[in-house]
């Protein structure tokens, strides 16, 4: 079994281990004349194969099991698998666009992952870094935001070329600022984690990333936002986030930011 993605190191509440999810949530725009997610419908072309890992993020106190996890098509939940005892999963779905894949499992908040393009060639590694019921709301304490279930939180891992495929600690692109784009009222964020001496925590006197890479974004309205990276000299990848409320949309290593 692999070691999970995010090492922790847990002392005071200001030195949380590493938590490369946050928390945060929204209220929907109810004046928005159009349905953020109308364009989010099922794929119709060709099965293809999509093989992951799951891990559990951060503490575990009660030893809950990620095993028996269900990893589904958030836009066509009939396609789905289940997580076996090593956190392997793999599942054949429909070709022909972006798709976001969902990971729900009692004791563990509902965890998604970016909006990924599936095409013939299906996906080699999805990653899931996912927070049980606990850690979620100790990471909102952590970072001062309070949850709402009516809007989702949203964090990524700005991630150096050529790291581990689920990526791991102090992997990260330090010094890059991360938008979020389209803007929108209420966001909170980018707020980033700090890095001292292996000791990881959400830290809103971090300017721009660490050598964690961690960033999240609180309060965002359900819609759809690219995640867009800056740093004087170096590229990036762009992951298209579908929020939806009541989850943590996590854009996890390998299908986060990844440094090009």
């Amino acid at each position: 079994m692999r070691e999970q993605a995010r090492s922790w190191q847990i002392g005071t509440m200001s030195h949380l281990a590493r938590l490369p999810s946050v928390l945060a949530v929204v209220t929907a725009c109810s004046s928005d004349p159009v349905d953020p997610t109308a364009d989010w419908v099922p794929n119709t072309g060709p099965p293809a194969h999509v093989v992951g890992h799951a891990f559990v993020f951060g503490p575990n106190d009660g030893n809950l099991p990620i095993e028996g996890a269900v990893v589904s098509v958030a836009e066509d939940p009939a396609a789905h698998t289940a997580v076996a005892a090593d956190g392997s999963f793999e599942l054949d779905v429909a070709s022909g666009g972006a798709v976001s894949f969902s990971l729900t499992q009692t004791g563990f908040h509902p965890n998604q992952s970016a909006a990924i393009d599936i095409t013939s060639a299906g996906i080699a590694m999805l990653g899931f870094q996912t927070p049980t019921e606990d850690t979620f709301q100790t990471l909102g304490q952590v970072a001062r935001v309070t949850p709402d279930d009516t809007r989702c939180q949203i964090s990524t891992t700005v991630s150096r070329k050529g790291t581990e495929p689920y990526g791991g600690t102090g992997l990260g692109v330090e010094g890059v600022e991360v938008a979020i784009d389209p803007p929108a009222a209420g966001i909170d964020g980018p707020i980033y984690f700090a890095y001292e001496s292996g000791t990881i925590f959400p830290s809103r006197d971090q300017v721009l990333t660490s050598l964690d890479g961690g960033v999240i974004f609180a309060n965002v309205p359900v819609g759809e936002y690219t995640l867009i990276a800056t740093k004087a000299g170096t590229s990036f990848s762009s992951p298209v986030i579908r929020c939806r409320a009541g989850v943590l949309v996590n854009a996890a290593p390998p299908n986060g930011i990844q440094e090009q």
